[in-house]
């Protein structure tokens, strides 16, 4: 009982002084007006969604959306454990006495994934009652539960698999599987569909009885842990500095192919700099995700000229300006960099070629995703939406260069 109580004091302890660590961060983001730039946002989605739901269109894809919204938020299942490196050495011979522990760490995370999937499931259910609903929404809910369950299980034993690219491929099927059981259940009739999870569940207990695994996964866990707080100070690296944290490094070879085709002058010493960041830090993979998953809903939304097609135009301009904000972020990567005061390199110029590195990054990213609006837009002969998004775009592009030189600016004077 001692033990147990040491452990589970121990995570509260560290939750605690997270939580201290962070509040003065979520202060400076309050101050900066986010917040009311997203219950803007909110309103405006809350008035969308209302509008949809009392004229749902007859070709509405509801099956296509439902597998959209519900996979991510039933397949996510995260794990905040607060452990450091440190911890290899003071509590690992403590290992035996760490099931408190990972339980609080359980608990808390099913219950902040459990929320969020239950919000986007009550939000799915007016939809979904529009449609065939074969399996009715009650059961439906009940097997989304049986679902998430089962992913946080299948979770864990990812983490514990001993081999980073066995791993990854148990969880790309994992999302898979779960995106295709939640598509039968919302196609086939319900004792089909129970028939196909069962045989999906037999056939995942086998499989992931196969790989060489941990009895705990200390080195995951606290890579897990590493990039969770990145990932918070490169949120709150937008509003206000934070303290510098290791850079999270990835090849991604769809991307690295452009570095080489910049010009190797000094005119673009800085180009290439920002672009290798943007490629191989974690700002360049979130650009990536919310290009793919904006793409996605945009299409889907278009498809259906939902509103017009001024509901796909919305959901653009949303997802335009989450991206221009985390494109924003590249500008904090090397504010600190030593190197940039001891080579003779030509500092003037790094505010210049840094927005050439925003001006690209933004026209490419805003055309990838007006082109999932507009091309089903106009293949449906609906002009207006599409040329409004493009106006709108190319004057966003036109002014963000003085303001965000503005910007860069006045940071540096005051370092």
């Amino acid at each position: 009982m001692k033990a147990k109580k040491g452990t589970e004091q121990l995570w509260r302890e560290r939750a605690r002084a997270f939580r201290s660590e962070t509040m003065p961060y979520f202060r400076y983001m309050a101050q900066s007006g986010f917040p009311s730039f997203l219950s803007l946002i909110l309103i405006a989605s809350t008035i969308s969604y209302i509008t949809l739901i009392k004229n749902l269109p007859q070709d509405f894809p509801i099956i296509w959306i439902g597998v959209l919204v519900l996979t991510p938020v039933v397949s996510w299942s995260p794990l905040r454990t607060f452990l450091v490196m440190a911890d290899t050495v003071f509590l690992m011979p403590r290992e035996h006495e760490l099931v408190p522990y990972i339980r609080r760490s359980f608990q808390r995370s099913i219950r902040v994934s459990g929320l969020i999937a239950a919000a986007v499931f009550l939000l799915y259910v007016p939809i979904y009652i529009q449609g065939e609903e074969i399996s009715g929404p009650w059961l439906l809910g009940f097997i989304l539960i049986l679902l998430k369950a089962g992913n946080v299980v299948a979770g864990w034993r990812e983490r514990s698999m001993s081999w980073t690219s066995i791993r990854n491929t148990f969880r790309v099927l994992r999302w898979i599987l779960t995106g295709l059981t939640i598509m039968v259940w919302l196609i086939a009739l319900p004792w089909q569909a129970l028939l196909f999870t069962i045989l999906c569940s037999i056939l995942v207990a086998f499989c992931y009885r196969l790989p060489q695994k941990q009895r705990f996964p200390w080195e995951r866990l606290i890579a897990e842990e590493r990039t969770t707080r990145r990932r918070y100070y490169v949120f709150f690296g937008m509003f206000i500095d934070v303290p510098t944290l290791s850079s999270s490094v990835s090849r991604r070879t769809y991307l690295a192919w452009i570095l080489p085709r910049i010009p190797f002058a000094q005119r673009n010493t800085f180009v290439y700099l920002y672009a290798a960041s943007l490629f191989r830090t974690e700002i360049g993979g979130i650009l990536v995700r919310i290009l793919l998953l904006g793409s996605l809903v945009i299409y889907w939304l278009a498809d259906a000229a939902s509103l017009a097609g001024w509901g796909a135009i919305f959901v653009y301009g949303i997802v335009a300006v989450v991206f221009g904000l985390q494109t924003g972020g590249l500008r904090a990567v090397h504010r600190y960099s030593v190197w940039k005061h001891v080579f003779p390199l030509p500092a003037g110029e790094q505010v210049e070629q840094l927005l050439r590195i925003d001006r690209a990054t933004l026209v490419t990213g805003l055309m990838l995703l007006w082109l999932p609006a507009a091309l089903p837009l106009l293949w449906h002969g609906i002009l207006l939406p599409p040329i409004v998004a493009i106006a709108v775009m190319l004057l966003y592009i036109g002014i963000r260069p003085s303001r965000y030189r503005k910007k860069v600016l006045t940071e540096a004077e005051e370092e």
